[in-house]
């Protein structure tokens, strides 16, 4: 019982230390007499993704070999069956750190891979593949010392598929975006590094819809827009810090309606002009700083037929 237990205490401090050596003290050296060098034993098509044999390029090459840096140092170690990349394979960078994990199951990506930072073996980057195309999470890391989530995505048959997260690196929010099918679909806001909301804004397969807001720090709305599946639908506005229109104007399906305004700094007009249902200018107003109104189009009252009974 206490050989079982020196043994176990044994274990767990050399998996201790194993794992606080730096990666790129952890030198994996070629033995050149020994290892299988890929380099001298197949030849790769990268139109098919093929492995053929260095000694017949008729043959399909099986088995494991290796690549090494000049430095001796071990840069790739990979499994091939019957011309194709299968079970793990494993690259390093010349330093000995792992530089990428990858799954193959015939020839194509398959599972969880994994891409790291060179020195400090961070994650870098890691997504999930089914026979060779992107599926599940996706996600970039920021290179720090918690190896904080920078981007999160999820993906459906190689094309972007549900929430969207962009992080700032302390890990806060940045920014959520709805996709669908790889287009936007949906919502997207976005969020100051305090935790504000900046923007709300929305899409339907890919076009702009629905009211878009953007927002000051103070939290007053800066900006209002109204779409309807890429078209200008409703009223647009633009605010300042005070709360004071500084523009204004509204269309129905991109035609310009009703009263457009301008304003100066203190709220007072700037330029007016009245649109018709058709879109058609009947009048547009201009002032001075004084409040001095000029005609550029003056309106034309339609005069009543007095002759229609």
């Amino acid at each position: 019982m206490k050989i079982l237990v020196v043994l176990f205490f044994i274990l767990i401090k050399a998996n201790y230390f194993s794992q606080s050596i730096p990666c790129f003290q952890q030198k994996r050296i070629c033995d050149f007499q020994k290892i299988t060098n890929c380099n001298d034993l197949v030849s790769f098509d990268e139109d098919t993704d093929t492995y053929y044999s260095k000694k017949d390029s008729r043959l399909l090459y099986s088995g494991k070999c290796v690549t090494c840096y000049r430095n001796g140092q071990l840069k790739s170690q990979i499994s091939i069956v019957n011309g194709k990349q299968d079970s793990i394979g494993l690259e390093y960078y010349e330093s000995g750190c792992l530089q990428s994990k990858m799954f193959y199951v015939v020839g194509k990506l398959d599972g969880e891979i994994t891409f790291f930072y060179d020195s400090t073996n961070n994650k870098a980057q890691q997504e999930l593949f089914k026979e060779g195309i992107r599926n599940g999470k996706s996600i970039e890391f920021e290179n720090n010392t918690t190896n904080d989530t920078l981007i999160y995505t999820t993906f459906k048959n190689n094309k972007l598929d549900g929430i969207k997260k962009e992080f700032y690196p302390n890990n806060k929010i940045w920014r959520i975006i709805e996709y669908k099918n790889g287009i936007q679909n949906g919502s997207q806001k976005k969020y100051s590094l305090e935790g504000k909301i900046e923007m709300e804004i929305s899409f339907k397969n890919g076009k702009k819809d629905g009211v878009w807001h953007y927002y000051f720090d103070s939290g007053l709305e800066a900006k209002l827009e109204n779409w309807s599946e890429g078209s200008k639908n409703g009223e647009f506005k633009i605010m300042d810090e005070k709360g004071l229109i500084k523009m204004q104007e509204f269309y129905k399906i991109n035609i310009p309606i009703d009263k457009h305004i301008q304003n100066y700094p203190d709220g007072k007009p700037k330029h007016i002009t009245i649109y018709d249902k058709k879109g058609i200018i009947i009048e547009e107003l201009s002032f001075d700083e004084f409040g001095t109104k000029k005609d550029i189009i003056k309106r034309v009252e339609k005069k009543k037929n007095l002759n229609k009974p």
